[in-house]
């Protein structure tokens, strides 16, 4: 049965359906013309939309632009997908300009889950442990999330004695590890240096939704001469394609 409709909602609806795939910036006069409405009529709702984070403005020409809330709701219906979606183009490109396989890994309940990966044609690396027990303290991604997820309590992690030494490179230190830490919030990607499998390296970047909350990670893994011989070039491509992800995701600096 059909209830009354509330024109102020209404009209609200209406401007934000104004955006689709093909439409992702209006004016406000653009938007006024599409509702039918004043352009005074449509300040006022664009107005409150934007302060509730359903629109946003584009500082450089004043455009409208679909707001972060749209995704913050998303996430409730299927996160693993929207990540999928958003993040997959990125890494198909770092893959086929360095000739490597990126992992794209979704964290949740203080567990990495691997969600996608794009396989290189050259020869990769596949992780052999279990992706939902990805250790926190001795692999890239790992490391990430203790540098950057507000979940994770790290007196519990050193009272408990969690961490679990893999090889002879393996951080179990608390200050040795807190060092690592810093050094990755600096540097704004982690590295794994034989930690979790002799003569396996790897570099990942952390990726933020909403709010700015840790979420996942981009990474990927080769021999040690791989890496460190395309380290130099591939850091700050990675550091970007992390914050590119983040960006669609809703995440707006600083982190």
């Amino acid at each position: 049965m059909e209830g009354k409709i509330i024109q102020s909602i209404q009209r609200a609806i209406d401007i934000m359906n104004c955006f689709n795939e093909e439409i992702h910036e209006l004016s406000l006069k653009e938007i006024s013309e599409k509702v039918g409405l004043s352009k005074s009529t449509v300040h006022g709702i664009v107005s409150t939309l934007l302060k509730n984070s359903y629109l946003e403005q584009n500082e450089k020409n004043s455009n409208y632009s679909l707001g972060p809330a749209f995704i913050e709701k998303s996430f409730i219906v299927n996160e693993d997908v929207l990540i999928k979606n958003i993040g997959h183009k990125y890494l198909v490109k770092i893959s086929e300009e360095f000739s490597v396989t990126v992992n794209l890994f979704l964290f949740k309940r203080e567990h990495l889950k691997l969600i996608d990966r794009v396989q290189s044609d050259s020869m990769y690396y596949t992780i052999s442990t279990s992706v939902t027990k990805i250790p926190l303290n001795a692999s890239a991604s790992g490391k990430l999330a203790l540098a950057y997820s507000k979940d994770i309590n790290m007196d519990k992690i050193f009272s408990k004695d969690l961490l679990h030494k893999y090889t002879n490179s393996t951080i179990i230190d608390r200050e040795t590890l807190m060092q690592e830490i810093y050094k990755i919030r600096e540097d704004g990607y982690s590295l794994e240096r034989s930690e979790v499998e002799l003569g396996i390296y790897c570099i990942s970047v952390p990726i933020f939704k909403v709010n700015n909350v840790f979420v996942g990670t981009a990474s990927i893994m080769a021999t040690r001469e791989k890496l460190m011989h395309i380290l130099p070039k591939l850091a700050p491509k990675m550091v970007s394609i992390g914050k590119k992800i983040s960006f669609e995701l809703g995440a707006r600096e600083e982190y």
